[in-house]
């Protein structure tokens, strides 16, 4: 059997780590994708895989007409259209039990919204993003608290599964290849981030900041702030009781612990542990106590 793989990112590493030891596959072709949004997008590590295990592979935006016969296409953790490919033999990855948060960044979202389980579905491709035919799925609960890496590693895990017992099943015939159709009624949307989406509502409760703060944390850049008319990272923070305050403005710094910034919040205090620049440089301690996070 040959395979196609559109890999990112740590989950599009493990399934090509995985499929690579399966004696039924004869040939692997990766397409790499490239992530600058993220922290590390695995690229490096998956060519050196590749080079390393005589795997071909080529860059997303190098990519040419490939004249190979290959008996499957997958695209795993993909973003991007994948076109000149026959539509039957493209099997899409997506890190959500479909029909719910159908196209993007659906674990953190499911995540943002303090889901219980969430899952990998197989899918065919279609037109309309994430609305083919479920080919497998397979789930796995969520408890909290927990953080965006702990959970991308345990997702790529039943990533590489999955298509472990895909490729199994597709090569021994008992996978049902049309797949079931999903129930459209059950479906709702997840929406892509942009920078807006990562600044902190310091109005919220301090607890809740925390948990969103871990939804956003490595790979991805992390929860913002704006600091002097600069953006900063909010990377690690720590929750403080509340104490009664006249006149209550969130955002303002009403403590400092060991050189550390108290800052307010609409409910509970946090202790700022690590805040970065754009550089990656910690500020602190602040150069001034009467700062303010917007």
């Amino acid at each position: 059997m040959n395979i196609q793989i559109f890999s990112l990112g740590e989950k599009g590493f493990v399934v090509v780590k995985a499929l690579s030891s399966l004696i039924c596959i004869n040939s692997i072709t990766c397409v790499v994708g490239r992530d600058a949004a993220v922290v590390d997008d695995w690229s490096a590590r998956l060519i050196e895989f590749c080079e390393r295990n005589k795997i071909e592979y080529v860059f997303r935006n190098e990519i040419a007409n490939d004249d190979k016969d290959y008996d499957l296409y997958l695209a795993v953790g993909w973003r991007w259209i994948i076109s000149d490919v026959p539509k039957e033999k493209l099997i899409i990855f997506h890190d959500s039990l479909l029909p719910k948060y159908r196209g993007f960044s659906p674990l953190v979202n499911a995540l943002l919204n303090k889901d219980k389980e969430t899952g990998v579905t197989a899918l065919m491709a279609s037109f309309d993003y994430d609305t083919g035919n479920i080919i497998l799925q397979r789930k796995i609960n969520l408890n909290y608290p927990t953080s965006i890496q702990n959970e991308i590693r345990r997702i790529s895990i039943i990533y590489g599964d999955l298509a472990v017992e895909l490729i199994t099943k597709y090569d021994n015939g008992t996978l049902c290849k049309k797949g079931h159709r999903q129930p459209e009624n059950e479906a709702s949307y997840s929406l892509w981030l942009n920078d807006e989406d990562y600044r902190i509502n310091w109005d919220k409760d301090a607890k809740e900041i925390l948990h969103f703060m871990s939804c956003l944390g490595w790979p991805y850049k992390g929860a913002s702030a704006i600091l002097n008319g600069n953006e900063v990272r909010i990377v690690k923070a720590e929750y403080r009781p509340d104490v009664a305050i006249e006149n209550r403005s969130v955002g303002k710094t009403i403590f400092v612990e060991n050189g550390l910034p108290v800052v307010v919040c609409g409910k509970g205090l946090l202790l700022l542990q690590d805040v970065q620049d754009q550089n990656g440089n910690s500020i602190l301690p602040l150069k001034h106590f009467r700062s303010k996070f917007f």
